[in-house]
C-alpha cells in the first residue's frame, strides 16, 4: 500500500510536468512561437515508466492473497470433514476456491491501484489548480465528491445482487456436475439431448442473475462517466469565458484542461473497478464465513456435540467419541457402545454393540441400508453419534465402499496415501499389473483392489485397525478368495471391522486381466472463435464511445484557442453545445457498449455450452470442458476480439481528423497508432513469456486438483494424506502465482509502452503544428493524449489471446459417438478398444442373443465385461467385425450415477413420463418397498447406502421400456437372501426381454440360459 502511495505521488508529480511542458509548448505555436519539447519527453518517459511499477506492484500483491486465501478455504473445508464437504458440495466449494477468488485479481490490480491513486492524485493536481487558477479548483472541489457518493449508494444498492449472482454461479456448476456424473445413463436411456435443454436454462438463470448486477454497475458507471464528463466540459466552457473576458491566460487554460481530468480519472477508475472486483470482494466474504471456526455446540443428554468431530482425530490417536477427548487407559482396538445415528426420519445403526481387539474381527451382517457405512463413518469420527460412544485407539486403515483417490495413477495413490508402493500387497491382491496404470481407466473391480491394496500397506506399516466396506464387491470369486487371503495376511494383528456380504469360498487361481496401453492423448487445436453479430455490435458501440472521447477533447481544445482571441461570446454557442453534447455522449455509448459486450459474451457461453452438452459422450465428459473452458472463453471474447476493432476503429477516425488538419501529423499519427498498437501488445508478449496462456491452463488445472481433493477427502483424511495433497495444490498455486506475476511485468511493460505511445505521439504532432492555423495546434497536441484509452486495451487483448484459442479449441472439439447398427443383439467376430488405447479391450468376441434369453457374463475384473456393455449400448464401435443392438436398451450400471435431487426426478431420468404408481412398482420391484413414499426425499450419491443406491438404479432401469436390460452387479452390495429375492422378481418383472447381467456370483450364473466367459486377453 505504502509502495502504491508512494508510486500514486510520483505519478501525480510527473503528470502536471507533462501537463505544463505540453501547455506551454501548444501556447507557444497559438502564440507564433517555436517551443521547446525536451522536457515534455522527460515527462512523458517517467510517466511511462511509473505506470509499468504501479502495475507490476499491484500484481504481486494480487497473487499473493489469493494464495492465502485458497490455502485457508481448503484448510478449513479438509479440517470440517467429509460430512460438511458432502453438505456443502465440492463442486461449489471449488468454485469458490478458484473462480471466486480468482475474481480478486480486479480488486488488487485494478480497484486498489485506483483506490490508492484516487486518494493521491486529485488532492496533489488540485493543489496545483488552486495555485494557477482558483475558480476551477473550487469547481473540481464541489463536483469530485459526488462521484464516491454515488459509487457508495450504488454499490450498497448492488451488494445483494452479486450475492444472488454468486450463488447462481455455484449453483450452475453444482448442476453441470450432478449432469456430467450422469451422462453415460442419460445417453443410454436417450435423455442426454432433452438435457441440453437444463443446461442451457441454467446458464440462462446465470445470464439474467448477471446482466441484472451489470446492469446496475453498469448505470452505476454510466453515473460516474457523465458525471466527470461534464464537470470537465463545464470548466473548458469556464476557462473560454474568462479566456474572452481576459480574466485568464492561454498557458493557464490549456494545462487546466490537460489537468482537470486526471483529477476525475482516478475516481472514475475507482468506481468502476470496485464493480469489476464486487465478484471478488464477495468471494472473500464467503470464504471467511467458512474459515471463521464456529462455536462449539455443549453436550447433549446420550451423546456427544451435534457437530461432527475433527475427522483428525477418530484417525490418529485414542479418542472417546462420547466427549471428544483422549481416553490414557484405552490401548488398540474399537469399542462400540450403544450406537444411534439418525439417518433419513430412524435410527441406522439402532443401539449397536461390539469390541473388537487386535487379531480379532468383527463382522457387520446388517441388511443393506442398517448402518454399516455409516457405523464406520461414525468409527473413523466423519459422524456424530445421535447416541452412545465410540472408542477407537489407535491408527486406521479403511477400504470404503466407493473409493476416491487423488492421485493419477495406482502408484501415485499409493506414494501419496501410504508413503511407498508395496509389490508384495499389490500381488497378493491381484492388482500388480495396475501399478503404472491412471486411475481414471480402472474398472470397479480394479479401483476395489487398489483401495485394499492401499489399506493393507497402512496395516503392513502400523496401523491397529482396520476397516473394511465391501471390500470383495464387484470381484469374481477368484479373486474375493485371493483378497481374502492377503487381508488375512497382512492385517492379521489389527483389529478388523469387516461390512460384507459375501464369504470368501475356496475358487480357482485368480486370473489377472492384461493391462492395455494407452496412447498419448491428443491435444485439441487451438482456434480463435469468430464475432458474433452481437459482438461486432458492442465494438461498435466501443467505437462510438471513444470517438466521442476524441471529439470531446478536439472540441474543448479548440474552444480554449478559439476563446484566447476574444471573440465574441455568441461565436463559441457552437463549441460549447458540442463539447456538452459529447460529453453525454461518451458516458451514455460506454453504458451501452457494456451491457451488449456482457450479453453477447454470455448469450455466446450458452451457445456453446448447450452445443457441447449434446456432443459429449461418456467416457470423455469433462466438468472443465463445460464450465471452466466455457467461462474462460466467455470472459475473454470481449477481451480479446473487440479491443482490436474499438482500436482500429477510433484510431482511423482519429487520423481522418487530422489528415482535414495537417496531413503530415496525420501520417505521424498514423505510425504513432501503428508502433503503439503493435508493440505495445508485442512488449507484454515477450515480457510474460507466455505466461497468460500457461496461467490460464493452471487455472484449470488447479480448478481440476481442488475437486479431485474435496471430492477425495474421506480417503485421504483416513489415510492421514490430506496434508500432502493439500501443500500439492498450494505449490501449484505458487506456480500460478510466479506466472501471474510475470504477467503482470508484462502488461506494466505494456502499459508503459500505450503511455509512451502516446505521449511521443502527441510531441511529435506538436512540433508539426507548423504552417496551420494556430488555434488548431491544441487538437493536435492533445488528442494523441485521448487515444491511449483505445491503445491500453490491446496488450491484454494480446496476452489472452492464446489463452482462449486454447479454450476454445477444447470446447470446439467434438468426438461424436459412433452410429449405432439397429437390429437385435449380435456381434461378430467384434474387436472393440476403447479411445486412445493401443490395444482391443476385446477381441474376436462373437455373440448371438435369442430374443427373451437371459446371458450372464462372468469373468475377472478387468476382462473387458464393462466393455461389452458399452458396446452394446453403443458407446462404442467396433473396429472390426460387426455389432448391432436394439434403439432401446435399458442399463443398470455397476456405479448408480444417481444426482443430487429426489427420488422421483432420478427415477424419472429413464421416463419422464412415468406416473407416481410406475415409480412405486418399480421401487417394490427392486426390493426397495420402505421407498415408496419417499419420492419428494432428496437424494445423492453420499446420501444413500451402496446397496440402496444400487437398487434405485435398478427400478429406474425397470422403468425404461427396452428389448435389451443391461444388468451390471445390481446385487453386489446385497447379502445372498435379498439378492435371490430380487433376482426372483426380476426374472418374473423382465419375462421376454433378453436380458444380459454381469455376475461375479456363480449361482447367479447358473440362473442364466447362456454363461459367456469374458477372459483376458493375452
Amino acid at each position: 500500500m505504502i509502495i502504491c502511495a508512494l508510486l500514486a505521488a510520483l505519478s501525480a508529480v510527473a503528470l502536471v510536468a507533462q501537463a505544463v511542458t505540453l501547455g506551454t509548448a501548444l501556447a507557444t505555436l497559438v502564440d507564433g512561437g517555436l517551443p521547446s519539447l525536451t522536457w515534455l519527453a522527460v515527462a512523458v518517459v517517467a510517466r511511462a515508466l511509473l505506470a509499468w511499477a504501479t502495475e507490476a506492484v499491484a500484481a504481486r500483491a494480487a497473487a499473493g492473497a489469493k494464495e492465502e486465501l485458497r490455502a485457508a478455504l481448503l484448510d478449513r473445508s479438509l479440517a470440517n470433514g467429509p460430512a460438511w464437504i458432502a453438505e456443502r458440495g465440492p463442486a461449489e466449494l471449488t468454485v469458490l476456491a478458484t473462480k471466486g477468488l480468482d475474481a480478486l485479481d480486479a480488486y488488487f490490480t485494478r480497484y486498489l491501484p485506483a483506490l490508492v491513486t484516487a486518494a493521491v492524485v486529485p488532492p496533489l493536481v488540485g493543489a496545483w489548480l488552486l495555485w494557477t487558477d482558483p475558480t476551477s479548483a473550487v469547481l473540481v472541489a464541489v463536483t469530485v465528491p459526488l462521484i464516491p457518493v454515488f459509487a457508495i449508494l450504488i454499490g450498497k444498492f448492488t451488494e445483494h445482487r452479486v450475492s444472488l449472482a454468486a450463488s447462481v454461479t455455484e449453483r450452475l456448476s453444482a448442476r453441470l456436475l450432478e449432469l456430467v456424473r450422469a451422462l453415460p445413463v442419460l445417453t443410454a436411456f436417450g435423455r442426454a439431448a432433452a438435457q441440453a435443454e437444463a443446461v442451457r436454462r441454467v446458464g440462462e438463470q446465470h445470464r439474467k442473475a448477471t446482466m441484472g448486477t451489470l446492469r446496475v454497475a453498469f448505470l452505476s458507471a454510466l453515473v460516474l462517466e457523465v458525471l466527470a464528463s461534464l464537470s470537465v466540459a463545464l470548466v473548458a466552457v469556464g476557462i473560454g469565458v474568462r479566456l474572452v473576458s481576459g480574466d485568464l491566460t492561454l498557458l493557464t487554460g490549456l494545462v487546466v484542461l490537460i489537468l482537470v481530468p486526471e483529477c476525475y480519472l482516478p475516481l472514475r477508475a475507482a468506481g468502476a473497478a470496485h464493480h469489476a472486483s464486487e465478484d471478488g470482494l464477495e468471494a472473500v466474504r464467503r470464504v471467511s464465513e467458512v474459515v471463521t471456526p464456529p462455536t462449539q455446540p455443549p453436550p447433549v443428554p446420550g451423546g456427544g456435540p451435534e457437530a461432527s468431530l475433527p475427522p483428525h482425530r477418530a484417525a490418529r490417536g485414542e479418542v472417546d467419541l462420547a466427549c471428544g477427548q483422549p481416553d490414557p487407559l484405552w490401548t488398540t482396538g474399537v469399542e462400540v457402545r450403544d450406537l444411534r445415528v439418525e439417518r433419513r426420519g430412524r435410527y441406522a445403526p439402532d443401539g449397536l454393540s461390539f469390541t473388537v481387539r487386535p487379531g480379532q474381527t468383527h463382522r457387520l451382517d446388517a441388511p443393506s441400508g442398517g448402518g454399516k457405512s455409516t457405523t464406520l463413518a461414525a468409527i473413523l469420527g466423519f459422524v456424530r453419534p445421535d447416541g452412545g460412544h465410540v472408542r477407537v485407539g489407535g491408527d486406521i486403515a479403511w477400504v470404503p465402499q466407493r473409493p476416491a483417490f487423488a492421485g493419477r495413477t495406482v502408484a501415485d495413490e499409493l506414494e501419496l496415501t501410504t508413503g511407498r508402493v508395496d509389490r508384495e500387497v499389490l500381488r497378493d491382491v491381484a492388482a500388480d499389473h495396475l501399478a503404472h496404470r491412471p486411475i481414471a481407466e480402472l474398472s470397479t473391480g480394479e479401483r476395489q483392489r487398489v483401495a485394499v491394496a492401499r489399506a493393507l500397506t497402512r496395516t503392513k506399516d502400523g496401523a491397529s485397525v482396520l476397516l473394511l466396506d465391501e471390500p470383495t464387491a464387484h470381484l469374481d470369486p477368484a479373486t474375493v478368495g485371493k483378497v481374502m487371503a492377503a487381508i488375512d495376511r497382512h492385517a492379521g494383528h489389527a483389529a478388523v471391522v469387516l461390512a460384507t456380504h459375501r464369504v470368501a469360498e475356496a475358487a480357482d487361481e485368480a486370473r489377472q486381466a492384461r493391462p492395455v496401453d494407452r496412447e498419448a492423448e491428443r491435444q485439441a487445436r487451438p482456434r480463435l472463435p469468430k464475432p458474433t453479430k452481437r459482438v461486432l455490435a458492442g465494438a461498435a458501440l466501443g467505437v462510438a464511445a471513444l470517438v466521442s472521447g476524441v471529439a470531446l477533447t478536439a472540441l474543448s481544445a479548440y474552444l480554449i484557442a478559439k476563446a484566447s482571441t476574444r471573440p465574441p461570446i455568441l461565436t463559441l454557442s457552437v463549441l460549447v453545445v458540442g463539447v456538452r453534447t459529447f460529453a453525454l455522449a461518451k458516458g451514455v455509448l460506454r453504458y451501452l457498449e457494456r451491457l451488449v459486450s456482457h450479453d453477447a459474451a454470455f448469450r455466446f457461453a450458452i451457445a456453446l455450452r448447450v452445443d457441447l452438452w449434446r456432443h459429449l459422450t461418456p467416457g470423455r465428459a469433462q466438468l472443465t470442458r463445460l464450465v471452466d473452458d466455457t467461462d474462460t472463453v466467455r470472459d475473454l471474447v470481449p477481451r480479446v476480439l473487440q479491443p482490436p476493432l474499438v482500436a482500429a476503429g477510433t484510431g482511423v477516425a482519429a487520423v481522418v481528423l487530422f489528415a482535414f488538419i495537417q496531413p503530415t501529423a496525420a501520417l505521424a499519427l498514423a505510425a504513432a497508432l501503428l508502433v503503439g498498437g503493435l508493440a505495445a501488445p508485442a512488449i507484454a508478449v515477450a515480457v510474460e513469456r507466455r505466461a497468460s496462456a500457461k496461467l490460464a491452463r493452471g487455472r484449470r488445472q488447479v480448478s481440476e486438483d481442488v475437486l479431485t481433493l474435496l471430492t477425495a477427502a474421506p480417503d485421504l483424511i483416513a489415510f492421514h494424506a490430506d496434508g500432502t495433497a493439500l501443500r500439492a495444490v498450494k505449490d501449484r498455486d505458487a506456480e500460478l502465482a510466479g506466472l501471474a506475476r510475470r504477467q503482470a511485468f508484462g502488461a506494466g511493460a505494456a502499459t508503459a509502452a500505450v503511455h509512451l505511445t502516446t505521449g511521443l505521439a502527441a510531441l511529435v504532432c506538436t512540433a508539426l503544428a507548423t504552417g496551420i492555423d494556430p488555434l488548431l495546434a491544441p487538437v493536435l497536441g492533445l488528442v494523441p493524449l485521448a487515444l491511449a484509452e483505445a491503445l491500453s486495451a490491446l496488450p491484454p487483448a494480446a496476452q489472452h489471446r492464446a489463452a482462449l484459442r486454447e479454450a476454445y479449441g477444447r470446447v470446439t472439439e467434438r468426438h461424436p459417438l459412433p452410429e449405432k447398427r439397429l437390429g437385435p443383439p449380435k456381434l461378430e467376430h467384434v474387436d472393440v478398444r476403447w479411445p486412445g488405447s493401443a490395444e482391443p479391450a476385446l477381441r474376436d468376441l462373437s455373440l448371438d442373443l435369442v430374443p427373451g434369453e437371459k446371458v450372464a457374463v462372468v469373468g475377472p475384473s478387468g476382462a473387458g465385461k464393462s466393455t461389452l456393455f458399452a458396446l452394446l449400448l453403443g458407446f462404442l464401435a467396433p473396429e472390426r467385425g460387426h455389432a448391432q443392438s436394439p434403439a432401446k436398451v435399458s442399463w443398470c450400471p455397476q456405479e448408480p450415477m444417481l444426482v443430487s435431487t429426489t427420488v422421483r426426478e432420478n427415477l424419472r431420468l429413464a421416463d419422464p413420463h412415468a406416473d407416481d404408481e410406475r415409480l412405486r412398482d418399480a421401487l417394490r420391484t427392486a426390493g426397495l418397498p420402505e421407498w415408496t413414499d419417499r419420492l419428494d426425499t432428496v437424494i445423492g450419491p453420499a446420501l444413500v447406502s451402496g446397496g440402496e443406491a444400487q437398487r434405485l438404479a435398478l427400478a429406474r432401469a425397470l422403468l425404461h421400456d427396452a428389448d435389451l436390460v443391461l444388468l451390471d452387479e445390481p446385487t453386489a452390495h446385497l447379502d445372498r437372501p435379498t439378492a435371490e429375492a430380487l433376482l426372483d422378481r426380476l426374472d418374473e418383472a423382465l419375462r421376454g426381454k433378453t436380458v444380459v447381467h454381469i455376475t461375479h456370483r456363480p449361482e447367479e450364473a447358473e440362473r442364466a440360459d447362456l454363461v459367456l466367459a469374458i477372459k483376458p486377453y493375452r
